[in-house]
């Protein structure tokens, strides 16, 4: 890796709205989902699979293109990511079925997944150690930060030109900054080093013990995270008689407040912290505040305030996760295979999450028992923190 003498924040700035790009790709189906289903007269199940397809590809495809971009270069597939991600976004505006528009999703994902898994490498070349937890800590915040975007302008873009006209522009802006981000790295980027990239290292690489705690963290967070969000303004409606649109308008800063554990992350970890310390805490309030939120007998003002508490410190967890994930790496070509083992683990934590929770919420009858599933993936995440203190970084 060529040696820099001060953090080229641009660059990491290049890479970071890339990754919020690529997860507009998410937010843009929240935000459009009803329109989707009337246009294409598709039923509820049906939508649910536009939104879950893509969430699957990821769980299915981190690790094995985390390992391609080992092995082929990390910039040029993480531009090759966001012009297939962009490809599918304007495949599925001239969908006019189900399958075409489930086809789409199929490339969307796949495209993002290798975009995000090969970005976090190009983050970590253009950092100083000393920089680098809060250059990952703000790449943590992709998701969050690409969602909401996409959320917010959702509305006027749909009001203007329809579903279509939002995937149309989706899909342009990925094409676009594919190019930026092109120019922006190609001469500086680290080339791939042929010793270490054969697959036989990669795997090794990742089932190590560290690494496959960091997976299994990721998975108990975003198993906590998802279903908790998701049926946020469902649950206020339901179980509180909150109007829709208030729950609506309620519910858009608990998922957007996770940027700001992201950031403190990276602060925290920067200044000594230990990120063991920081999960930890983490997955406690997660896990005390998640309870708050499903049980019946909590005011709405007191579920608002523990479902921005859940949200804010749950942001720690991604933070500090792809803080440690470079540090593992026996070598920085296995930096993408790391990344794309926790995007995994995201990925699976995403899928069975939201299926646990409503699967006890419609076996014994109530949101409480939400929330007693959000505990026990707390107190898993908890034992599993304990095994990646990993080196800390000295204090400035």
């Amino acid at each position: 890796m060529t040696t820099i003498a001060t953090t080229r924040w641009w660059p990491v700035y290049a890479a970071f709205l890339a990754g919020c790009f690529a997860a507009s790709q998410i937010g843009k189906v929240a935000g459009a989902l009803s329109v989707v289903i009337a246009d294409l007269d598709l039923s509820l199940v049906q939508g649910g699979l536009v939104v879950s397809l893509f969430t699957l590809t990821t769980a299915l495809t981190g690790a094995a293109f985390g390992m391609l971009g080992d092995r082929f270069g990390h910039l040029p597939l993480a531009v090759a990511g966001l012009l297939v991600s962009a490809g599918g976004a304007i495949a599925g505006a001239f969908a006019d079925s189900l399958g075409a528009l489930l086809t789409a999703r199929i490339l969307e994902g796949m495209g993002f997944t290798l975009a995000v898994v090969c970005l976090p490498p190009l983050i970590n070349q253009a950092a100083i150690e000393r920089d680098r937890p809060m250059a990952m800590g703000l790449w943590a915040a992709f998701m969050p930060g690409g969602m909401a975007l996409a959320m917010l302008v959702s509305p006027w873009l749909i009001a203007a030109n329809g579903w279509r006209g939002l995937w149309l522009a989706v899909g342009a802006l990925l094409a676009a900054w594919s190019v930026l981000l092109w120019l922006t790295f190609r001469r500086t980027v680290a080339k791939p080093d042929r010793k270490v990239r054969h697959p036989v290292s990669q795997a090794s690489a990742m089932l190590r013990r560290e690494p496959l705690m960091l997976f299994g963290c990721f998975c108990c967070y975003s198993a906590m995270y998802v279903p908790l969000t998701a049926f946020f303004t469902t649950l206020l409606v339901s179980q509180k008689q909150v109007p829709l649109d208030v729950a609506a308008w309620v519910g858009a800063p608990v998922v957007a407040v996770n940027i700001v554990g992201n950031l403190a992350a990276g602060w925290l970890v920067r200044r000594g912290v230990g990120a063991h310390r920081l999960q930890r805490l983490a997955f406690l309030v997660m896990g005390v505040s998640g309870c708050i939120v499903f049980a019946a007998a909590t005011p709405v003002a007191l579920k608002v305030c523990a479902g921005l508490a859940f949200s804010a410190f749950g942001g720690l967890i991604p933070g500090t996760l792809f803080i440690l994930a470079p540090r593992f790496a026996t070598h920085p070509a296995q930096i993408a295979a790391l990344s794309g083992l926790l995007l995994q683990g995201a990925g699976v934590g995403q899928t069975l999450g939201p299926m646990l929770v409503s699967a006890s919420v419609d076996r014994f009858g109530g949101w409480g028992y939400g929330g007693a599933t959000l505990v026990l993936a707390a107190l898993l995440g908890l034992w599993l923190a304990r095994g990646i203190g990993g080196p800390t970084p000295g204090r400035e």
